[in-house]
């Protein structure tokens, strides 16, 4: 679990996060320089991090991009403060944990300003771009090639035959190469993160004794057995009850299948089930965890109050984390599997939420008769058989949690930086425990110990020995985070994972699967070619709408669960096998509802559809006009004080408003205000607001709590009422209720503004409905959480 994830490049995982980064330069000259230089200078930062790139910008390598999306060479101010001037802002000295590799040097600024002034890329690089695309894998090749190969096995060997497909992405021509080898790898770091065997499952390339079998060339179907996982036929079927993409294939080679596995559903996508398995409830019921953190110790065979009152463990103290604003606690108690790590996590360091000052908890244990820390909850990781880690998230009183609250701990990649037990935990341990060797987090795991030897006034002499016990000395505890850390290596060696770069594989595939798609991406979910699936969605009515969407590349993975059947239905294909809902925490109320109760409780807190107010609740998606909505920096929690940027990009030409409504239904006109009137957006370009040359800044403001940013684009200016030239210049941002979710500063000034200015209104004279057509506008919504500093 992590608020942004560790990245250590000396040592292991992928290095090609994205097709870029991974290819030889090619092009002229000048291209092949330009090439070098962002490699070298800036894709530490950002190609090598993949969804986790500085400011979201993960494509400077591919040139055409870049020169059509970010750089502006009528624009020279912008170029010299960004990246050739004396003094620009990049490539920064730090991101994250990641160093740069230096600064720019004369000749490289001017290598790059030559580019960019002869206009980018050369038709040479932009003709080397043009891959040969692969041959499409139908549904029906890939039942007869399962059917070929369970025809080579007998027995339980064939009874335990279970397949995870990758068909769907080797039919995407925008998915490369070096990625399907990632999501391969992201079938077995999944399997073995769900096992109970004692054995290590290996990829189809590595040495393993059991591993995964390819039974097509291109390596896109994977059979593996259950038994080697640990698993029987019911705990499948468990999973596979849930499975919304299977296409009933009965005639031929699919009633094989069927009959020779003695099994309903005996393949599955990887993506889905990387996505299903890891997060609750599936997480839990196929690592078999329990309930209660005390069940989960008694089938492990640990008595933790015993190993404490025994001094059977290895403390840390630390004031604050990766993942928490506040002071933590780590506590290792060795068991039979490896090493038994718990965190007592809290909300605050006041009282005995304080570890420096309460060091001897938790409540009950009785190692003195003061001094014991309370906490909120914690995480509990364990070796599994194979060597490899699981997870646990609990409360104050060790009841299992499918998220952990947003105000003890955080995890900023995901919706409401909730940490989800399972994959943000995977996310975070992507090498193991941490930190890694020779991370310069490591000084801070011995603080505590430190700061309570020395505290002569407030702990006796017992006291002060007695911490000495619990939390040994940095060096100790150091290698023995590294000794777990390396048994967890060592099962990722054996199962065949390559070891360099920055990727989690799993999380890859993860973030794959909950992508919108284009239509593209649409037909390879049913195995069709996008000119055959544009073909059938425009036969009907129901379906040409559907196809509007996709073409825009807003096709969300909810709209595909609920429309998956129908679609396959009316586009010819056959039924789709009923399934089973499953509540997916990335998806619902779980994480919402964690973040509420980390705010700070208001009068109402809005959804768009219920604060009453026309704008704020029309909802336009499926005209012929399209826009998108995100954070820049893809969080969704802020503290009073931080800076926001959005992102917005609308498929034609069009007129852009933004408006926030805080956690008290508070209506706030972000965009147009005082530093810029209307602002004009070109078809197809993405544009980030404020833009650099815009002088004002959006500031999280309170009342804390969620806040709703909305877009409203339009194909002629959207007409407000009260809103004026003369009224922006006072006011700067026009108020339309009471407060302020997002405020509008001018840079690097403070906002001034006293409630007696704010005015009330209403947003239009009449519904927007009435003003434009359906296809003359568009909405876009985001919520994002404010929390106190």
């Amino acid at each position: 679990m992590t608020r942004a994830l560790t990245l250590i490049f000396s040592v292991l995982l992928f290095s090609c996060s994205n097709k870029a980064s991974c290819q030889e330069p090619t092009g002229d000259q000048l291209d092949q320089q330009v090439h070098w230089i962002l490699k070298n200078k800036c894709s530490v930062c950002h190609d090598e991090l993949g969804d986790e790139a500085a400011s979201g910008v993960g494509d400077l390598l591919e040139l055409e991009g870049l020169y059509e999306y970010y750089l502006d060479p009528t624009d020279e101010e912008l170029l010299n403060d960004l990246l050739l001037g004396d003094d620009a802002r990049m490539p920064k000295p730090k991101y994250d944990d990641v160093a740069w590799n230096g600064p720019l040097t004369k000749a490289e600024k001017a290598t790059l300003r030559e580019w960019i002034h002869r206009g980018g890329a050369s038709d040479e690089y932009a003709s080397s771009q043009e891959a040969e695309p692969r041959k499409m894998i139908s549904l029906r090749e890939m039942m007869e090639a399962m059917a070929s190969d369970l025809q080579t096995l007998s027995g339980t060997k064939l009874e335990n035959a279970r397949y995870l497909t990758l068909t769907n992405l080797h039919n995407r021509n925008d998915v490369s190469e070096d990625e399907l080898e990632i999501y391969r790898a992201a079938i077995v770091k999944t399997l073995n993160s769900l096992s109970q065997s004692p054995d290590v499952l290996g990829l189809d390339t590595s040495t393993a004794a059991q591993k995964l079998v390819a039974v097509d060339s291109a390596r896109t179907i994977f059979r593996f057995d259950l038994r080697h996982i640990g698993w029987d036929r019911k705990k499948w079927d468990r999973v596979a009850q849930h499975y919304p993409f299977a296409i009933e294939v009965r005639e031929g080679t699919g009633n094989v299948v069927y009959e020779l596995t003695s099994s309903e559903l005996p393949y599955l996508r990887a993506d889905w089930f990387v996505f299903a398995t890891l997060q609750p409830p599936l997480y839990h019921e196929m690592v078999e965890i329990p309930p209660t953190l005390a069940q989960l110790e008694q089938s492990l065979g640990i008595e933790r109050f015993r190993e404490i009152r025994n001094r059977n463990v290895a403390r840390s103290g630390m004031i604050e984390s990766k993942v928490s604003d506040y002071n933590r606690l780590l506590e290792r108690i060795p068991f039979r599997g490896g090493g038994y790590h718990l965190s007592y996590d809290n909300g605050s360091n006041d009282g005995e939420s304080n570890f420096m000052d309460f060091p001897f908890g938790p409540k009950g244990v009785g190692l003195t008769n003061k001094y014991e820390f309370k906490h909120d909850g914690g995480e509990a990781i364990y070796n599994l058989p194979n060597g490899y880690q699981a997870y646990m998230l609990v409360d104050a009183e060790g009841q299992r949690l499918d998220v952990a609250p947003s105000s003890i701990v955080q995890d900023g990649t995901m919706p409401r930086d909730a940490i989800i037990n399972g994959i943000s935990c995977l996310s975070c341990h992507f090498q193991g425990m941490k930190p890694e060797k020779y991370s310069p987090r490591l000084a801070q795991l011995d603080v505590l110990r430190e700061e309570v030897s020395g505290n002569f006034v407030r702990f006796t002499s017992d006291e002060r020995e007695l911490v000495k016990e619990l939390y040994p000395p940095h060096a100790e505890f150091e290698q023995l985070i590294e000794n777990d850390r390396e048994r967890f290596l060592r099962a990722l060696e054996e199962s065949g994972i390559p070891q360099r770069g920055a990727t989690e594989p799993a999380r890859e595939l993860f973030n794959r699967f909950k992508r919108d798609l284009d239509t593209e991406g649409l037909a390879a979910e049913f195995g069709m070619n996008p000119d055959e699936f544009r073909e059938r969605m425009s036969r009907e009515t129901e379906t040409r709408q559907l196809l509007r969407v996709s073409e825009q590349g807003i096709f969300d993975r909810q709209r595909v669960f609920s429309q998956f059947a129908r679609i396959a239905r009316l586009v010819g294909l056959a039924e789709v096998r009923t399934s089973k809902p499953l509540p997916f925490p990335y998806f619902a109320e779980e994480t919402m509802q964690f973040a509420k109760n980390d705010a700070v409780q208001a009068a109402a807190n809005p959804t768009v559809g219920s604060t009453g107010v026309s704008l704020v609740d029309a909802e336009n998606r499926d005209g012929q006009l399209q826009v998108q909505l995100w954070t820049a920096d893809q969080r969704q929690s802020y503290e009073v004080g931080d800076l926001l940027e959005v992102r917005v990009r609308a498929n034609e030409d069009c007129f852009l408003t933004l408006i926030s409504v805080d956690s008290v239904g508070e209506l706030t006109l972000l965009m147009p205000n005082a530093f810029h009137g209307q602002f004009r957006m070109r078809k197809n370009q993405t544009v980030t607001i404020p833009t650099p040359q815009m002088d004002f800044e959006f500031i999280a403001q309170p009342p804390t709590g969620p806040t709703i940013v909305k877009a409203i684009v339009c194909k002629r200016p959207l007409p407000l009422r009260d809103i004026t030239i003369e009224r922006l210049n006072k006011e700067i941002f026009p108020s339309l209720g009471r407060a302020k979710g997002f405020n509008v500063r001018k840079r690097e000034q403070p906002p001034e503004r006293s409630s007696e200015e704010i005015l009330s209104a209403p947003l239009t004279l009449e519904e927007i409905g009435n003003i434009f057509s359906r296809n003359e506008w568009a909405t876009a919504s985001i919520s994002v959480v404010i929390r106190p500093k």
